[in-house]
């Protein structure tokens, strides 16, 4: 590879703060609001124009309900909670989601709006349209970052970083190791999601009143369609799951047809077909097709993005002349990104492993419960995939997971960038909001107590997290005294 220099120039500081979060993911959304909360004076930057990440950017609005167990018992707590509430809310049917298992969908637009609102209630700065391009470093100590944006190139300093980038970018530029799913010897399937608008969503839940042979019972999600509908009636949101297209009867003509192309370009999987359908906005998010790529390697992501591209304007054809409801749909949107399964992830004090995450595991550093699910087979269909199934109890994820090696100063706040043995453990929205809350106010006491993460005593954050679940607790009292949505 062939080198130019970089002219060296001083680079102005922005501001200083207690606090920055490096991306507005969910992950970094629920560390902001925890680390405002908390007391510190907190900056967010993003490189989008809104916050949300994979579920706004990607387009995938709709958060796997692994809110509960098995028992029907609520696991993950605080702030995850209230962007799933405040969500649900926005698109109409509140805290009806808690009576169902399957997924909280909800408007795109008015979700980033939301999640904008969160932060800038909670007092977070907000910074978009901002790409991080250094970390700067002193003796192994992250100092702050070195960002580009239409004002130029600035600096911004802060006791305490939180990477919640998704990607592990500033773990990566501090110079922390480590992991790829390249450097294991593997890829990890992504996808380009869209959505179709002008959809007759009634005509499409009623197609599978009238032939409910045709609904994908028990895949991806552990329900049937009489949950589905039960949802659909009460929140207006219906959910027809991932892989479940292989099974319908009308993909599969398609595909005889030779109208659904088997591969369009990079993507394979074409009939895969999980959608969230919105009765209120005439919506129906897709999420189809997979490539199996280096999700950081710009050339092969872009490649992703324009085969992706292709492929919404030709599957939207195949929905219009098979797929009852959708005569008239229109290709409304294709997600600005790539949704990324897993691209990096760091080299940590402490490595969570796939045993840790059994019901019932406790860590005497815990910061943060989540549910468990594991695979199951529970539809005999040659064709069926499997089912994610709730675990009985709750596991603690251990604070040591969040600090990587070799750089003090900062902490990950994004479910699929923690120190694990392998990847794909904890990328689902649920527990990248506990991450991001948990990096958010270990940050915040760090800051404020003038120590470094590792530093900070595991007893002052755990307080911490338990003020911000109380807090949240007591406004949801509130609220139902005075009567308010």
């Amino acid at each position: 590879m062939d080198f130019i220099p970089e002219k060296s120039k001083r680079i102005p500081i922005r501001g200083k703060w207690d606090v920055i979060i490096a991306g507005g993911g969910l992950g970094g959304v629920a560390a902001g609001i925890a680390a405002a909360r908390t007391g510190a004076r907190t900056v967010l930057v993003e490189r989008n124009t809104f916050v949300g990440g994979v579920a706004t950017a990607a387009m995938v609005c709709s958060i796997f309900n692994c809110f509960y167990t098995s028992k029907h018992q609520l696991g993950s707590l605080g702030i995850p909670v209230e962007i799933a509430d405040s969500l649900a809310t926005a698109t109409g049917y509140g805290r009806k989601w808690h009576d169902h298992k399957g997924h909280i969908i909800f408007d795109l637009e008015k979700g980033k709006l939301v999640l904008q609102q969160l932060l800038e209630d909670a007092g977070v700065e907000l910074l978009f349209g901002v790409t991080v391009t250094d970390a700067i470093v002193e003796e192994n100590t992250i100092k702050g970052l070195v960002i580009e944006s239409k004002s130029g190139r600035e600096s911004l300093l802060a006791r305490t970083v939180v990477d919640s980038t998704g990607d592990a970018d500033i773990a990566f530029l501090s110079g922390a190791p480590v992991n790829t799913p390249q450097s294991q010897g593997s890829h990890q399937l992504q996808s380009l999601c869209f959505r179709l608008g002008n959809v007759d969503i009634d005509a499409f839940v009623n197609y599978f009143r009238e032939h409910p042979d045709e609904y994908p019972d028990q895949m991806d999600v552990d329900w049937v369609l009489e949950d589905a509908i039960k949802q659909y009636d009460e929140c207006g949101t219906f959910l027809f799951p991932h892989g479940g297209g292989i099974q319908m009867k009308a993909f599969q003509q398609a595909s005889k047809d030779q109208v659904l192309p088997k591969n369009i370009g990079i993507h394979h999987t074409t009939n895969a077909c999980q959608m969230h359908g919105l009765r209120q906005t005439r919506m129906v998010h897709v999420i189809t097709g997979f490539v199996k790529i280096d999700g950081l390697e710009a050339g092969t992501v872009s490649k992703a993005i324009n085969d992706g591209r292709r492929m919404a304007f030709i599957l939207a054809e195949v929905y219009r002349r098979y797929i009852p409801g959708f005569e008239h749909a229109i290709v409304a949107g294709v997600a600005d990104n790539l949704g990324v399964r897993s691209s990096r992830w760091i080299k940590s004090d402490f490595a969570m492993t796939k045993e840790m995450m059994r019901p019932g595991t406790r860590q005497k550093d815990a910061v943060g419960a989540l549910v468990p699910y594991h695979a199951s087979v529970k539809n005999p269909s040659s064709n069926a995939w499997i089912v994610q199934v709730m675990g009985e109890d709750t596991f603690d994820l251990p604070y040591g997971c969040l600090l990587p090696r070799h750089i003090d100063g900062l902490l990950m706040g994004a479910g699929r960038s923690i120190g694990v043995t392998e990847p794909f453990m904890l990328r689902v929205m649920v527990h990248t909001m506990s991450v991001g809350q948990a990096a958010g106010a270990a940050a915040a006491v760090s800051a404020l107590n003038k120590t470094t993460p590792r530093e900070t005593a595991i007893e002052d954050i755990q307080s911490a997290l338990a003020r911000l679940t109380k807090e949240y607790q007591a406004r949801q009292t509130q609220k139902v005294l005075v009567g308010t949505p």
